[in-house]
């Protein structure tokens, strides 16, 4: 078979060997059993956040009701763990963490709509242990009437900084509307969630807008650089920038639109914002001796320019290759673009063919880290029928088995310059890790990872 060819003949398809399934299982099942208890995992949290404030480090505050690192994130993997084994209670306990989200909304309230870190995520954990539906249901209808009632406010808001300038958490996946959006998009069934779908689809269409900047037509994702948060991005990009990364950039919303046309559901303009962003990120790919991948920010000049200058590649979810180079391949399934899925192929293709010590990861979790580039890399053998992906698929589930430290607390650990950091969720944690091997050792494609809008 052409490895540029996708197959017809395209499935999910599982690790081979009954001894190298049943270690990678057992690992997962240890994990899993050191998530289960609620209570220790938010003492943990919070014994390490007060370490670092005492150390005057930077940190960020525990939250239980986060998809991030909180209680949301592990019902997604007890929820997944369920759908596979329905009758070892995963689903018990996956309960525990509903109730003490329950009591947690009920107690502090919710501070955002956003997947990541709000309402929607919370929706999402609970949505996946309910079976598909026939558990949690009065709860469910309750917390997205709840959303529905909030959402014309928040919608207001980022509609208006469209005009006055936009924030990458207006549109992003993590704290915006793409995030958002793909929470809608699988209750697109019911009336109301799918107008407000619409909405969310619409303002990606006039975010696509191109505007007249310092006699410069530039594209309307553009971040300003009064609208940048870090102190450092400011100093590197004083005219501002524009965000290549799937986690906090324009791949987002193409991942998105392009979900949501595949899934039936279109709007005005719809196609030619797919279009827009595409040959965008088309435009500023970077070629080196192993393959193409996209940078993390364009700034002013090199978009002026239309070239984006070499720098480092980076085989992760959040930002680099892999991540941009699977939300054009949803493109091109959305608008049947050869050329755009050609390039996605070759993107992990050239990653297989780098060297590890220029993959940029140096972790086993989801975000920035091996499991997500796994996931990432299953995906694209599941869709394309890629074989020459397997050799890949198999380096990142040894290296991610290899990382486990039983002494370390989840087994698994995050690094930050330099420092082990240990968290229990999904986005950098523990859980994330435990997803993305679960599901290399099944036949059955998963359904968790459409939080990260790889489905």
């Amino acid at each position: 078979m052409n490895p540029k060819e996708a197959c017809a003949e395209a499935k999910w398809l599982p690790l081979e060997g009954a001894e190298r399934i049943e270690r990678v299982r057992s690992i997962v099942m240890e994990t899993a059993r050191r998530l289960k208890d609620p209570g220790e995992i938010e003492q943990f949290a919070l014994a390490e956040e007060q370490k670092r404030i005492e150390q005057g480090k930077f940190y960020v505050k525990w939250n239980g009701l986060h998809l991030a690192r909180g209680y949301s994130g592990l019902c997604l993997l007890f929820g997944e763990l369920d759908r596979l084994e329905p009758d070892a209670q995963w689903d018990v306990a996956g309960h525990r963490y509903v109730v003490l989200m329950q009591q947690a909304l009920e107690q502090q309230g919710i501070e955002s709509l956003s997947l990541w870190s709000g309402m929607a995520g919370v929706i999402t954990g609970i949505q996946a242990l309910s079976r598909q539906g026939t558990r949690y249901g009065n709860m469910l209808r309750s917390l997205n009437g709840f959303f529905l009632r909030m959402f014309p406010e928040y919608m207001y808001v980022v509609r208006r900084n469209i005009k006055d300038g936009v924030l990458m958490s207006d549109y992003d996946v993590m704290q915006g509307l793409s995030g958002i959006g793909r929470y809608l998009l699988h209750f697109k069934e019911d009336p109301e969630m799918r107008m407000a779908l619409t909405q969310v689809l619409e303002y990606m269409v006039e975010l696509c807008g191109y505007k007249e900047r310092q006699d410069t037509r530039i594209p309307g994702w553009y971040i300003s650089p009064d609208r940048l948060i870090s102190s450092s991005d400011q100093e590197l990009y004083p005219e501002g920038y524009f965000n290549c990364g799937v986690s906090h950039g324009i791949p987002g919303p193409l991942a998105l639109l392009s979900l949501a046309h595949l899934q039936g559901v279109e709007v005005e303009g719809g196609r030619e914002a797919i279009r827009s962003i595409a040959e965008w990120l088309m435009q500023f790919t970077i070629r080196d001796e192993y393959g193409p991948y996209w940078p993390a920010h364009l700034s002013w000049h090199e978009q002026a320019a239309g070239a984006a200058s070499l720098s480092p590649s980076r085989e992760a979810w959040c930002y680099g290759g892999p991540g941009v180079a699977r939300t054009l391949w949803l493109a091109g399934q959305a608008l049947g673009e050869p050329v755009w899925r050609q390039a996605a192929i070759d993107s992990f293709l050239g990653t297989a063919r780098r060297p590890e010590r220029l993959w940029n990861l140096h972790s086993a979790t989801f975000c920035h880290g091996d499991a997500g580039l796994l996931q990432m890399t299953q995906r694209m053998i599941a869709d394309a029928g890629i074989s020459e992906l397997l050799p890949l698929r198999d380096r990142l589930v040894d290296r991610i088995v290899d990382s486990f430290d039983p002494n370390a607390p989840y087994g698994f650990e995050e690094l930050e310059s330099g420092e082990k950091l240990h968290f229990a969720g999904l986005l950098d944690g523990a859980a994330g890790v435990a997803l993305a091997l679960l599901a290399v050792t099944q036949d059955r494609e998963p359904e968790w990872d459409r939080v990260f809008l790889l489905k």
